[in-house]
């Protein structure tokens, strides 16, 4: 879900895609824009470690994994937010 627009800092016409997913590692998410400037992502479970390996156009490649560095196969949320065009 695109959320809002951003005006000075990043430039007129940038949106804000920021959404709770549920992914595994590798798994993609399409945020809606065109392209993407900036990406953030968050795991909501503390012993996993969430981070963008990937950023092709509007969409967001997950890398996920536990503490002890192994993939997340299985989907939990992650809270993600991008900046970039629409």
């Amino acid at each position: 879900m695109i959320v809002g627009e951003l005006k000075k800092a990043l430039g007129a016409g940038k949106k804000v895609f920021a959404e709770a997913v549920s992914v595994a590692d590798g798994d993609t998410v399409d945020t809606g824009l065109s392209r993407i400037d900036a990406a953030f992502v968050c795991s909501s479970n503390s012993a996993h470690i969430a981070a963008v390996t990937d950023i092709s156009g509007g969409t967001i490649t997950i890398g996920l994994a536990d503490n002890g560095g192994s993939a997340v196969t299985t989907p939990e949320t992650v809270y993600v937010i991008a900046i970039g065009d629409p």
